[in-house]
């Protein structure tokens, strides 16, 4: 076990709630029989996702908006093709060969794209080229706020107004609770890769990694820094020229990444860091799995009724 610089924080996470309304029942059905605290299945979390969805759509078009539902995201197809996530490096050596970085660099918030929905139309007329300030105020609401603060000061808020806050009190009952669970669990593996780069064995690996890669002709202090020597390479290149550098640059990555050991110490300094974070998170965490297996009931009831129609 390496030493770390900077121990696990002990910032309070904190929950300000302001003027709460309530635009929807709370659900009343059973909640499921499983063993309290036990993880919800990917099934079952699609099942809320879609749920979600319609009580959105619904919302939508009794205010006289079109609206498709977007479906729950296929992480297991991400995860075979160019849209694999790396968060620290390229690793895997024959994904480098086949798809060079793919998408593996996109930098991600840790926070659910409640932003990522689909384009309005109102209903009988044409779509607009962006969605309407209107459309926007009908889905996400204005004024009154929920929100959570994450270690290290950042806020993250949501209205409890519009009509994804109306389909998420059906679902949830309580904004106020479910929320600020929801994004601390959304956030845990930032939180995880905050620690990770933080500790000593990190940096140690880093330093293994670029005497690795210097062996491969790349001169270079870290992963980013090999990134951005590709960058200058192929500005005037054809695409094909490019992606030809981009795979050579990514398999050299991947390739000292398992060589030199980094790889191991990424995967040894996760398993170490990820159960004290979750820890530290406990009651946020069990909070998130009551509040959403009790709305599985609901949310099959809502799933019943056929999404509107325009």
């Amino acid at each position: 076990m390496g030493r770390t610089k900077r121990a696990l924080g002990t910032t309070a996470v904190t929950a300000a709630v302001l003027l709460l309304g309530a635009c929807a029942a709370t659900p009343t059905a059973p909640a499921d029989p499983a063993p309290a605290g036990a993880p919800l299945s990917a099934a079952q979390k699609a099942t809320l996702q879609r749920a979600e969805e319609r009580l959105v759509h619904r919302c939508m078009h009794d205010q006289g908006w079109t609206y498709r539902e977007t479906p729950p995201d296929d992480r297991a197809a991400d995860d075979r093709g160019p849209g694999r996530s790396f968060p620290y490096l390229v690793t895997d050596v024959a994904w480098a060969e086949k798809y060079g970085y793919g998408d593996a660099f996109t930098p991600a918030t840790g926070t659910a794209p409640d932003g990522d929905r689909a384009t309005p139309t109102r209903t009988g007329r044409a779509a607009p080229a962006r969605p309407s300030a209107d459309w926007t105020r009908a889905l996400y609401g204005t004024g009154r706020q929920v929100s959570v603060q994450l270690p290290g000061g950042r806020r993250l808020s949501t209205s409890d107004r519009g009509c994804l806050a109306s389909a998420r009190k059906t679902l949830y009952g309580d904004l106020a609770r479910w929320f600020p669970a929801r994004r601390i669990s959304d956030n845990i593996d930032v939180l995880v890769r905050q620690h990770v780069r933080d500790d000593d064995d990190f940096e140690a690996g880093v330093a293994a990694w670029s005497r690795c890669a210097r062996t491969h002709g790349h001169d270079v202090a870290s992963p980013g820094a090999l990134r951005a020597e590709l960058d200058r390479r192929t500005p005037g290149s054809t695409p094909a020229e490019a992606h030809a550098q981009e795979v050579r640059t990514a398999v050299v990555e991947a390739t000292c990444a398992r060589s030199s050991g980094l790889a191991r110490t990424l995967r040894q300094r996760e398993a170490y860091w990820r159960p004290r974070v979750r820890d530290r998170f406990r009651e946020e965490l069990d909070e998130l799995v009551r509040l959403e297996r009790a709305a599985l009931p609901e949310a099959a009831t809502v799933l019943r009724t056929p999404a509107p129609t325009p």
